[in-house]
């Protein structure tokens, strides 16, 4: 009795566990945000000439770890269309040995703010990086998508959410 109430109270902590599909958690959230930044950047192509995924690197604005099962929840999600790594700490991102400090393997750093609250339409503030000197602030709105079923018919998956909206303020 005790086994089952340990998996039950572990369950219960996962951040996305047991929300229904109508709301906005932490990993539906930066899913969105990696999804809204993977159809802003220009693709990057290999000495062959073949378009490789966006990387796009993901750190919280306030120094806090990001959930390990919301990191397993956004690379399972997004790893059709994006690499996603996320990153303890800023400085990680960036690459010192190239001028300018460039994010890492030609991608971006977002810098996540506090996650709200889960709910049908949630705000998330976020500066993207392209290099160290470089930061825009954004505040995306991100509502919960009913209709996705997570899988399109060629098998890659879908966002749980979407971006409606971006500012910048």
């Amino acid at each position: 009795m005790a086994a089952l109430l340990a998996v039950f109270a572990v369950a219960a902590c996962d951040s996305d566990a047991g929300e229904s599909s109508d709301v906005v958690g932490s990993a539906d959230a930066i899913t969105a945000a990696v999804a809204w930044q993977a159809g802003e950047q220009e693709p990057v192509v290999d000495a062959d000439g073949e378009a490789q995924l966006p990387v796009v690197f993901v750190v919280a604005d306030d120094g806090a770890m990001i959930d390990v099962g919301v990191q397993a929840d956004v690379a399972a999600d997004t790893v059709d269309w994006a690499t996603v790594r996320f990153a303890d700490d800023i400085a990680d991102t960036f690459d010192p040995d190239v001028e300018g400090e460039p994010v890492r393997d030609d991608g971006v750093l977002l810098l996540i703010g506090p996650m709200p609250e889960p709910a049908r339409s949630v705000e998330l503030e976020l500066v993207r990086y392209f290099d160290i000197d470089t930061g825009e602030t954004f505040t995306l709105e991100i509502t919960a998508d009913m209709g996705s079923d997570d899988t399109t018919a060629d098998g890659t998956t879908t966002p749980n959410a979407i971006v409606t909206a971006v500012t910048q303020p």
